[in-house]
């Protein structure tokens, strides 16, 4: 199940001097063993084949603003943009991407932050394969999620922690906003991923037989099709958040959800830190680190579970791209402006907010 690995930190993209003594002995580890394992790509081959091409669209995005830092406005909000849009998307990768073939030189850099990534994608994919196995009573799914989360555990070097964090980690550091502010489009389309991602929970949860799960999936990916041809218009103006997109499942399995959403919150750190040409490139990986060690401990910038909701559904689920059932005819109306940066306190009572739109 292990495959240890020890990677020197000799990237052609860092310096010298902060290439020296750089090393990591991060591994590979594999799904949890199971009946149920690959349930839903069996299952929902359209809807899985969409999460590969979503694992490409965030490694290029790390490649090219490490590795292109002064062409990365134009690459990514145009050329790129454009091909994940109207190609990848349109043709989903069949199988799970090799993610060090497309990001070669920022895996050199954060493999450890990748690590990670990897660790909860896996977490991820076996969510929707336990949910989606129709051999499993609800009493069976929840004894085989309560499994899930305690293996994902036994790595405390790659879990996000169970603990929800508050927005300031990801909005209120020297480096933060620098993603959203520069690369809106790209910004918009990582966050209709996200929307994707923990929205799919939800029809598979609330679905009270195969074929309305069958529907409540295809539903729920047509919508996030439908957020893709008015750039940024139709994308989420906030970072969705689990509780507001799939309620009953964060309900359900709140120490789950909570991991997705510190998941993806530090997924805008890396970008916000990638980009922003105030931290000096000899200072990236650290400053990458730095994060990841605050999203995996329990202690940094925490807030209490009641907290997390509170400020999840006070975001306005209309601002977070919508719900992931029960679709109205057209997208919803966001009621605050695209940069509208909240704050909050640990209860999740907002402390007020600012339009950092540019």
């Amino acid at each position: 199940m292990r495959r240890p690995l020890m990677q020197a930190m000799l990237g052609l993209a860092l310096p010298l001097a902060a290439a020296r003594a750089q090393w990591t002995t991060v591994y590979d580890q594999f799904y949890l063993p199971a009946a149920h394992n690959f349930t839903f790509r069996r299952e929902y081959p359209a809807a899985d084949r969409l999460f590969n091409a979503f694992d490409y669209g965030h490694a290029i995005l790390y490649e090219v603003l490490w590795t292109d830092p002064a062409g990365a406005p134009a690459r990514l909000e145009g050329d790129l943009y454009r091909h994940l849009t109207t190609r990848v998307l349109s043709r989903p990768p069949r199988l799970p991407l090799v993610e060090d073939a497309i990001e070669p030189r920022y895996a050199r850099l954060a493999p450890e932050a990748k690590a990670m990534f990897e660790w909860a994608h896996l977490l991820h994919r076996q969510v929707y394969d336990v949910l989606a196995d129709e051999r499993l009573d609800r009493a069976a799914k929840d004894r085989e999620m309560a499994r899930l989360l305690a293996y994902y555990r036994s790595r405390p070097d790659l879990a996000f922690s169970v603990q929800p964090k508050n927005m300031s980690l990801m909005q209120e550091r020297p480096y933060s906003l620098a993603f959203r502010q520069g690369f809106p489009k790209f910004n918009g389309l990582i966050w209709a991923y996200h929307w994707l991602q923990v929205g799919l929970y939800e029809p598979l949860v609330v679905g009270r037989s195969a074929e309305e799960r069958q529907a409540g999936v295809a539903a729920t990916v047509a919508r996030f099709r439908q957020m893709l041809p008015e750039a940024p218009g139709g994308f989420p103006v906030m970072m969705p958040m689990t509780a507001a997109i799939a309620p009953t499942f964060a309900t359900r399995y709140p120490a789950i959800a909570i991991v997705f959403d510190n998941l993806h919150s530090m997924h805008d750190v890396i970008s916000d830190i990638l980009a922003n040409a105030s931290v000096p490139r000899a200072e990236k990986r650290a400053r990458i680190l730095e994060a990841a060690r605050a999203y995996r401990d329990d202690t940094t910038e925490v807030m209490t579970v009641a907290g997390w909701r509170r400020m999840s559904l006070g975001m306005g689920l209309e601002n977070q791209g919508g719900s992931a059932v029960g679709f109205l005819p057209a997208l919803p109306a966001p009621t605050m402006p695209r940069g509208m940066v909240m704050r909050y306190d640990r209860e999740g009572n907002p402390l007020g907010g600012h339009d950092h739109h540019q």
